[in-house]
């Protein structure tokens, strides 16, 4: 062992607990597996991130570089923010053995020249867990930027946990439709607190539901003039200004009013359910708030279709075809109900289109003969679809259909 305090592995944090800003501790150059003579380190093309591995397992030493890089990368490319710098470098230990320990151990650690290095160790390279491993990636650069924008040991706060679990992922887009449909089953069966608690830094709802925590996530990817909501707060955590709702409801919705800040996450919630995550995609969540267009609305304002409810059904709409207030909702409707399925794949635009040909026909005035034949059509295809996905079918629809569908457009 080189001169300077020795750490022990066995004390380290493991990764889930560890925070964004914390006391760097003292060691000179990297500790290796105890007897292991080191291979020569590999360092990144920017000279940001260095490997170290014993000579027995300097076989992973590119593997796990070209690993750190990409992912780095990937991060960079979703948040639009440089990452890597020398003024925080990065360190992965390869550790020497080969016993199944998936186990990712991180440090921060300040050499002689008084440099705080973040550091990873990888006790067994070929079963560490890659999601911990990804992470332990992501927290280290997180800290690596915080430094860049003038962050120090003194100054420097945490982010809450869930938002950078909540970060990585969001950055995996095939799961966004289905943390979008979770967290709106969610919201619809009031089983979200008020936007106050949801974003705290302790939310009990964003740590306990990742999909939660990967929608907010996402709302804080958005930009306004050019830096995003992310930035913000990651720039304030580097200079001292702890989480606060206050903070997050500002640059969300533009004020620390909290009634106000509550409304503006229910309208959220409400445009998520329009959200194309991928296009050509339906899903069971889909599929059900697709059943919100299954009503008639008045058209105007302040009036009802009956003493007790506002709307009426498609069923009722037919009995009362000759009222101008149904089909004046009518035409509406045929409108939006088309418009809830675009970007969706062909199965629900082919429903979309049988309700949208039936409320066509209401609007114009057509026999109820033919009203009942549409909306048969329309209930039948819908029931199949309904019992498709009941069973666990997704849809999707392939990019060459939608690229047909565009030239024809």
């Amino acid at each position: 062992m080189m001169r300077g305090v020795r750490i022990e592995w066995l004390v380290v944090l493991a990764l889930a607990l560890a925070p964004l800003a914390g006391p760097a501790q003292t060691m000179e150059g990297p500790r290796l597996p105890r007897g292991a003579a080191p291979a020569a380190p590999v360092y990144s093309s920017d000279g940001t991130v260095t490997v170290f591995a014993p000579g027995h397992k300097a076989g992973y030493r590119m593997p796990v570089l070209t690993f750190v890089t990409q992912f780095s990368a990937e991060l960079q490319r979703v948040l639009r923010l440089k990452l890597g710098t020398q003024l925080a470098p990065l360190e992965v230990a390869i550790g020497g053995k080969s016993d199944g320990d998936t186990r990712v151990l991180t440090a921060r650690l300040r050499d002689a020249g008084g440099v705080v290095r973040e550091r990873i160790e990888l006790p067994d390279p070929e079963t560490a867990d890659l999601d911990l491993f990804r992470r332990a990636i992501c927290v280290a650069l997180l800290r690596g930027w915080m430094v860049e924008a003038g962050g120090t040991e003194a100054t420097m706060q945490d982010v809450p946990a869930w938002l950078i679990d909540g970060l990585l992922r969001y950055i995996d887009r095939g799961r966004r439709q289905a943390d979008i449909d979770r967290t709106l089953l969610l919201w619809s069966r009031a089983c979200l607190p008020p936007a106050t608690a949801l974003v705290e830094a302790d939310s009990q709802a964003a740590t306990r539901e990742p999909a939660v925590a990967a929608v907010l996530a996402g709302w804080l990817m958005e930009r306004r003039d050019g830096v995003s909501h992310f930035e913000h707060l990651l720039r304030a955590a580097a200079t001292g200004v702890p989480w606060s709702v206050e903070q997050v409801a500002r640059l969300l919705a533009g004020s620390d009013d909290m009634f106000a800040f509550d409304e503006h996450v229910d309208r959220r919630m409400l445009t998520e359910g329009r959200v194309v995550a991928r296009p050509g995609l339906t899903t069971a969540g889909i599929v059900r708030r697709f059943r919100a267009y299954l009503l008639l609305y008045p058209a105007f304002y302040d009036k009802n279709f009956s003493d007790t409810h506002p709307w009426c059904t498609f069923q009722q709409a037919v009995v009362r075809a000759e009222a101008p207030e149904v089909r004046a909702a009518a035409a509406v409707q045929s409108v939006r109900m088309r418009v809830a399925a675009v970007g969706r794949d062909g199965m629900l635009l082919a429903v979309a289109d049988a309700y949208g040909a039936f409320l066509s026909a209401l609007a114009r005035g057509a026999e109820q003969g033919e009203l009942a034949r549409l909306l048969l059509e329309a209930e039948g295809m819908r029931g199949t679809l309904e019992r498709r996905v009941a069973s666990g079918e997704v849809f999707q629809r392939s990019a060459g259909a939608q690229g047909a569908d565009a030239q024809r457009n």
